[in-house]
């Protein structure tokens, strides 16, 4: 089924508890309107007829959303790279931005699991998707633990708790019972499916930490604690205190052989998801630096030229990298499901996150020392105010004061601890990124450039049938040589 925007508003008053700032909040929907209108836009936009083919499938007979498909051919890891694009433009979504990563990410995992251990995994994970087209949830991945002591496994004696890690604590019959803590989880309190996965590597003697599942937002047992401040709840921590979860929502039991290929599948998909919606954040900010550049009058400068040469380059270079990685996965045998290029994807997640500060250097620098000390707009609301900022914060006159003031403080919002943050450690740290690169580099074809640069044989495939350097395909004749007619 295709859920209408107000079947998910209405999801959302299922009792969940939710505190923020100190208080708890009995309905997300009176306390966040705002965020609940975009993240019910993505199910609006699944109903527009312009953009129903995008969003949606027909399975069985049934309209569903093509969100909840498994991913068999790299042209469906792009067209969910359009589908992200296309709600960014319109303001949508919010909703399963994590949630499908997640989502594929176990799946792909579990399928692993079941042909080497025997296990059964996968038919949950069918059902459970299946069950997914059928209800239309918005669905949030949880992956990031506290971790308490990072140099410490899970379960080492010396961390402060054992509950530094999601864990299963009862195995019964009918299913398992988890307590733990998640982090940093995007858009979770306005969710309604939570998808729990392992965050690392565990080894056996922290086998009760190697879990993935799905769990209600409701469920008992399940709290929110939000960002402080935020609006829609930000990222909130999610606390699992003795939750059951029945087998059938269980995807991983303690198999820790398999927690670091989940955790790694779900990073491939989800910095994948990154670069994509990145793209639109980064166009917005070459916008900003070029509008800056025009209300300071500096269009014509060659410096603030250069700056904006770099922003162009850096909002086209992420594009190109997100939809390289898509189109150039491959289709695992085993599977049949389709993954992003490993290389690709976590090159444009460093991409963007390793230059956000250097964009916000070029920003600041464009924009001038007046976004460090410039009035609050709510000084351009007061009227006694408002003619000195309109007078003197004024710059090229062709356009208005307001413009440039509200331009200005968009800078400062940009440059925000928050931002920065968020841009380096979101979908895995910078040192991630350059570890998978290391892992999944052809370092036998570079060394075997080098060795063909340097002048060697080489046996490569890739180079063994070159005809050498200083070799050419064509060969001067003797009479052309000799400048003979």
């Amino acid at each position: 089924m295709i859920k209408t925007a107000e079947q998910y508003v209405k999801d959302l008053r299922d009792g969940r508890v939710v505190y923020q700032d100190g208080k708890r909040i009995t309905d997300v929907v009176a306390a966040w309107p705002k965020s609940v209108e975009r993240a019910a836009s993505e199910f609006f936009v699944a109903t527009i007829p312009e953009h129903r083919p995008l969003f949606t499938m027909m399975e069985d007979g049934e309209e569903c959303s093509f969100a909840f498909k498994m991913p068999s051919t790299p042209e469906d890891l792009q067209r969910r790279r359009e589908i992200l694009r296309v709600s960014g433009e319109l303001g949508a979504g919010g909703s399963r931005l994590t949630g499908i990563d997640g989502l594929n990410g176990v799946a792909f995992g579990a399928a692993k699991m079941d042909r080497a251990m025997g296990t059964h995994y996968s038919e949950n994970m069918a059902k459970y998707r299946a069950w997914c087209k059928k209800n239309d949830p918005s669905i949030v991945a949880a992956v990031s633990d506290p971790k308490g002591d990072r140099s410490l496994h899970a379960e080492d004696p010396r961390q402060a708790n054992k509950d530094f890690y999601v864990r299963i604590v009862d195995r019964k019959k009918d299913g398992i019972v988890i307590t733990g803590c998640k982090l940093h989880i995007t858009a979770a309190a306005i969710a309604t499916e939570i998808m729990v996965l392992p965050s690392r590597n565990h080894n056996e003697t922290g086998k009760d930490y190697a879990v993935a599942c799905a769990v209600p937002c409701n469920a008992k047992g399940v709290s929110f604690l939000c960002s402080q401040g935020s609006v829609g709840g930000g990222h909130p921590m999610i606390i699992f205190e003795e939750v059951f979860v029945p087998w059938e929502r269980v995807f991983m039991a303690g198999e820790w052989q398999f927690s670091r290929e989940i955790a790694t599948s779900f990073a491939r998909y989800h910095r994948l998801t990154a670069a994509t919606y990145k793209v639109g954040q980064l166009n917005a900010l070459a916008g900003l630096a070029s509008l800056m550049a025009k209300y300071n009058g500096l269009t014509k400068a060659t410096r603030i030229r250069d700056m904006l040469g770099w922003f162009a380059m850096y909002a086209t270079v992420t594009e190109a990298l997100g939809k390289a990685a898509a189109l150039s996965g491959d289709v695992d045998p085993e599977t049949k499901q389709a993954r992003p290029n490993p290389v690709y994807t976590n090159c444009a997640k460093y991409w963007f996150a390793s230059q956000w500060h250097e964009a916000m250097k070029y920003l600041q620098d464009i924009t001038g020392g007046i976004a460090a000390t410039i009035p609050s707009m709510a000084d351009w609301d007061n009227p006694e105010t408002r003619p000195f900022l309109d007078k003197y914060l004024r710059g090229a006159a062709e356009y208005p004061t307001e413009e440039r003031i509200r331009a200005i403080h968009k800078v400062i919002e940009e440059g925000a601890t928050f931002h920065g943050v968020l841009s380096i450690h979101a979908e895995g740290s910078l040192s991630t990124q350059k570890q998978v690169l290391f892992q999944q580099a052809d370092w036998a074809l570079f060394e075997a450039a080098a060795k063909y640069s340097l002048g060697y044989k080489v046996d490569h495939p890739e180079f063994k049938n070159r005809l050498g350097l200083g070799n050419t395909l064509w060969k001067m004749p003797e009479s052309l040589l000799k400048g003979k007619k």
